[in-house]
């Protein structure tokens, strides 16, 4: 039975009330315990006796004992209290005697089995076993509930003191006082498996998974860690499709491997990046690869509810304890933040759902114990490691950083998922989605399984992923070079062609370029062309994209960007470079000298493709150029390069006044190429000209002619 069977009976049980009409033999055995022991302590002249008196009377037909017991007279306001005679009393403890020794032999019903065991997993003694069991059937037999509510005027599921409920134990399991509330010490085991909790406020709470006990029908598998744990749903994707991580990768599976033979101790790997990169779904793919099973922790509660923090801290704590002697047994806590965040919560969760006094400093001494005690390797994952605590981070085995699959790896996740939904494609079709789309994993899934469901094919997907896209920014603009491009067109101070064929030839990859001119003069172009030619993938950043309002911020981001590229093999070009690397000697402030430290720093240690490119070569400061490989100036084009261009454009013989155009780009003639196709004027060579001498008069410093163009 799985955890949405099981969902579904609990809620469908408590909601139509069926297990008040189907109490086990072993529960009536119960019933008549838990009556005889309290009648046995309270006074007979007691208000608890006058209304266990009332209670036994008013269910008489229920419990058999209609002969024996009469309630006794309703007293009105101001009367004395007019319990039960001290004669009825011991007819009544008799009574209740017989009968509990009556069904004193009652087998243990399924419940009941399965709590004995889950307290034998678990260290309980004898008396926790006792505590579970009843408050489980206070929750799930009415009559129980019934019983315990009225006679000591107390609502135990709407939470109670713990001393009021070790009042109520304290009569209802015939126990001492001393001997329950030493039951609920911070260290006891009920506790500390996470099986019961007391908030700040004294409040005793139960697991809501433990329901799950006493509401899977007779002959379900009893073993308590299936009922109570569950196992996570098989994962879409496979080893290989991470093997652009492939040494972070498979170092954790040989950590695991040692953890797992040798039954270590605080084995604990954390796995961050952005939102939709694979972390949960390669946790299940290395659990599955090693042959153990994979437990996930906290995700929801027993009304499919986002879990508190408590709710998923004691879910940890029973997880440990139920599959800590297991060799076979991962877990897995999705967004850690949510218990081990450095943020300091308010409320009843500000001590991580603890009492008894316990301060901040104590609570994060727990969890660093915690953390370096567990006794099942526990898998970490989270978006951000921001808001974690240094002393936590510190605690982690290893660390992996899952970012954006390059290309070819998104690529055959799309092939496998189109394949898996049935809808043809080719690999190149599978190429394009990867290329066109930064999109995830999941992302994929859902377009391709939408696309299913609409009896569409690749064009349906192509269309679901590009609206998915608008709101997940997974859409990005071709990297290729442009249409037309050719390297002879580009005007610099060193032969391009020549210098891309040697490095192409030679199969460098650690060099850099800094790449200064005028805008369209074609740097960005270059860089694209060079990069194809090399066999690897762009990744452009922007000024815009790395500088933040958050000191150390940009810092961050460059840093990242660099760690990006070195993961996904990529060329990393820097666009609108002078604002990153901007002169040191005119900075006001201490993060302008810092971020240029930062990006010299990285500039230095990459082993990989890299480029800047500016506009205003004169403002970067001069420390700067002396890191570049390659300095490489582009200017305006020749009057040759531009007759060549306006042939290869537009299949006509330039004219004339094209010479006259001294500031003429390859970014003017791409322009003027997509106006004038838009207009349907690729045949009118004047009209041409024309266009590209107002762009070269919207340049910087160019005088403009008024009136009409010849």
């Amino acid at each position: 039975m799985g955890d949405r069977e099981l969902d579904a009976l609990f809620k469908e049980e408590r909601s139509l009330g069926m297990l008040a009409h189907s109490s086990t033999r072993y529960e009536q055995r119960l019933i008549f315990c838990y009556l005889a022991n309290t009648v046995s302590r309270l006074r007979h002249t007691s208000k608890e006796a006058e209304k266990l008196f009332e209670w036994v009377a008013d269910n008489a037909d229920v419990l058999n004992l209609g002969e024996i017991v009469q309630p006794p007279r309703r007293r009105s306001s101001g009367d004395r209290n007019m319990g039960p005679s001290k004669q009825k009393w011991q007819t009544l403890f008799q009574a209740l005697q017989d009968k509990n020794s009556k069904t004193k032999n009652a087998p243990e019903d399924t419940t009941a089995q399965r709590i004995r065991r889950l307290g034998k997993t678990t260290g309980l003694a004898s008396t926790d076993v006792e505590i579970l069991n009843f408050m489980i059937r206070y929750e799930t037999q009415p009559i129980i509930e019934s019983m315990t509510e009225q006679v000591f005027d107390v609502s135990i599921r709407h939470g109670s003191k713990l001393n009021m409920k070790g009042h109520i134990l304290h009569y209802l399991l015939n126990k001492s006082i001393h001997t329950i509330l030493n039951r609920f010490k911070p260290d006891a085991p009920l506790l500390r498996s996470g099986l019961i909790s007391i908030n700040c406020d004294g409040d005793l709470k139960i697991m809501d998974r433990l329901y799950r006990l006493a509401i899977v029908p007779d002959g379900a598998n009893i073993d308590p860690t299936r009922l109570l744990l569950g196992a996570t749903t098989p994962s879409e994707l496979d080893w290989s499709d991470f093997d652009h991580l492939a040494q972070d990768r498979d170092h954790i599976e040989g950590l695991l491997k040692g953890a797992i033979r040798s039954s270590a101790s605080g084995v604990n790997i954390l796995l961050y990046g952005p939102p939709g990169t694979g972390k949960t779904e390669f946790c299940k793919v290395l659990a599955n690869r090693l042959g153990a099973m994979i437990h996930s922790i906290g995700e929801s509660d027993e009304d499919k509810k986002e879990p508190n923090r408590r709710e998923r801290l004691n879910e940890l704590k029973l997880a440990q304890c139920l599959v800590g002697h297991d060799r076979k047994s991962i877990l897995l806590f999705d967004e850690m933040d949510d218990l081990l965040s450095d943020s300091r919560p308010s409320g009843p969760d500000f001590l991580f759902g603890f009492s008894h006094g316990y301060r901040h400093g104590e609570s994060k001494v727990f969890m660093n114990r915690l953390l370096e005690r567990n006794a099942v390797p526990t898998l970490w994952t989270t978006n951000l490691t921001d808001e974690i605590a240094p002393s936590i981070l510190r605690r982690m085995m290893f660390a992996m950083e899952l970012r954006m699959p390059p290309p070819k790896v998104r690529a055959g996740i799309w092939a496998r998922q189109l394949s898996r939904h049935g809808i043809e494609a080719s690999a190149d079709d599978a190429l394009a989605l990867a290329t066109e789309f930064d999109a995830t994993p999941g992302v994929a899934a859902g377009a391709t399984a939408a696309a299913k469901l609409g009896g569409g094919g690749l064009d349906t997907v192509r269309h679901g992923v590009r609206n998915l896209s608008r709101v997940l920014s997974c859409e990005k603009p071709s990297q290729k070079p442009p249409d037309r491009f050719d390297p002879t067109f580009i005007r610099a101070d060193q032969d391009l062609v020549r210098l891309a064929d040697r490095l192409v030839k030679k199969d460098e990859r650690r060099f850099s370029l800094c790449l200064q001119g005028p805008p369209g003069t074609g740097k960005s172009a270059f860089v694209r062309h060079f990069a194809e030619r090399l066999g690897l993938e762009i990744m452009q950043k922007r000024a815009s994209d790395l500088l933040s309002m958050w000191v150390g911020g940009t810092e961050k981001n460059i840093a990242g960007a660099f760690a990006e590229a070195r993961s996904q093999e990529a060329f990393l070009v820097f666009d609108e470079a002078d604002s990153l690397l901007a002169d040191r000697r005119t900075a006001q402030r201490g993060w302008e000298i810092s971020q240029v430290n930062e990006m010299l720093t990285w500039m230095e240690s990459h082993r990989l493709p890299f480029a800047c490119t500016t506009n205003f070569v004169e403002k970067l400061d001069p420390a700067t150029l002396r890191r570049f490989t390659f300095k490489v100036k582009l200017g305006y084009l020749t009057t040759e390069q531009a007759s060549a261009m306006f042939r290869a454009y537009f299949n006509l013989t330039p004219p004339k006044a094209l010479a006259a155009l001294p500031v003429l780009t390859p970014g003017d003639f791409a322009v003027v190429r997509r106006a004038t196709e838009a207009l349907g004027l690729l045949h009118d060579a004047r009209f041409i000209v024309n266009m590209l001498r107002t762009e070269c008069e919207a340049k910087p410093g160019q005088t403009k002619k008024s009136g009409f163009l010849p």
